[in-house]
């Protein structure tokens, strides 16, 4: 089974870099895997406005029950959006935090 190696920064910087779009395979298995799981508690955007404003929300993993949204985390740009979502499950799957200065 495929395990995010925590060292491997060069991953989450390449990600940064490019949050949408086309990704090297070693960052698609990341994706994968951080994209895989249990939708519970799963980090997401709830777009607030089109093409202008999204938040941070976690999927409550009942059909019909929505997100709680985090109404404090307002974000003006999807790439920056993204980058939070990607931190906050790379964390989740490797119990390490990605700060931008180590990047």
């Amino acid at each position: 089974m495929f395990r995010i190696d925590p060292a491997a920064l060069h991953l989450a910087r390449e990600f940064k870099q490019n949050p949408v779009g086309h990704h090297s395979a070693g960052l698609e298995q990341v994706l994968n895997l951080l994209r895989a799981g249990p939708v519970k508690g799963k980090y997401c955007l709830v777009c607030v406005e089109p093409y202008r404003r999204w938040t941070l929300a976690q999927l409550s993993g009942e059909r019909g029950v929505p997100p709680v949204v985090h109404a404090n985390r307002i974000f003006t740009s999807l790439e920056e959006a993204e980058w939070e979502i990607f931190k906050l499950r790379w964390y989740e799957v490797t119990g390490h935090e990605l700060r931008d200065e180590d990047l």
